[in-house]
């Protein structure tokens, strides 16, 4: 899988610079370039309508959408704010059209939550398209998953919470955690997913039919 890491604009996260290493194309969204700025990490691509970028105007060399960039500048692809699509999801589509399916986002969480809700539906536009899509902070770590299964470390002092992102998931399976599911329907509107348990080095989710929200929390 090809893989992309986002810089958004909402908290700012101190991701590791592993990340930035294992990924082969860094997307920056508006605010996202200061953040990147910060964490030494160079975006290949720009994209925003900039209503929330910190730095002087000049300093992006932004171009219109469909405008290429000089090549001695970094590559700006500006949007209008009279838009349907988020930033964050225009830099998806931008890069899904590059040929990319495996999607990190950080500083996308804190701040407002109707802008985590809309980065977390970007994350089921993914998964829709079969590709892998994650979301990670300081203390949580969102993953959607659409009929595939996926496996998922150990992480200490951490709890895994599994529900369905939409009305009816089918054929789920929860191993290597305290509480097991095997061939489960699971339901939107019914969330009995909350809080399991590692009881291995790994737990493997799976869903047969539907979407899945995984949600790794820090304990306090």
């Amino acid at each position: 899988m090809k893989k992309c890491l986002v810089i958004s604009g909402g908290d700012f996260f101190a991701a590791p610079r592993s990340l930035y290493e294992q990924a082969d194309f860094v997307i920056a969204c508006d605010k996202g370039l200061e953040y990147a700025k910060r964490l030494g990490f160079k975006p290949d691509v720009v994209i925003g309508d900039f209503d929330s970028y910190g730095g002087a105007e000049g300093d992006t060399n932004a171009q219109e959408a469909g405008t290429p960039a000089p090549k001695s500048t970094l590559k700006i692809i500006k949007l209008s704010r009279d838009k349907d699509d988020s930033d964050t999801l225009a830099a998806v589509k931008y890069a899904i059209e590059q040929g990319f399916d495996d999607f990190t986002f950080i500083c996308a969480m804190g701040g407002r939550f109707d802008h985590l809700f809309c980065n977390i539906q970007t994350l089921s536009f993914i998964a829709a398209r079969f590709g892998i899509a994650r979301l990670l902070s300081e203390k949580d770590e969102i993953i959607v998953i659409k009929d595939r299964s996926i496996t998922i470390p150990k992480k200490e002092g951490w709890s895994l919470s599994v529900f369905s992102l939409c009305d009816e998931s089918r054929g789920v399976t929860e191993a290597g955690t305290r509480w097991l599911l095997n061939g489960a329907i699971m339901q939107q509107s019914a969330p009995f997913g909350l809080s399991n348990e590692w009881t291995a080095g790994k737990a493997e989710v799976a869903v047969e039919e539907g979407t899945l929200i995984i949600i790794l929390s820090k304990l306090e």
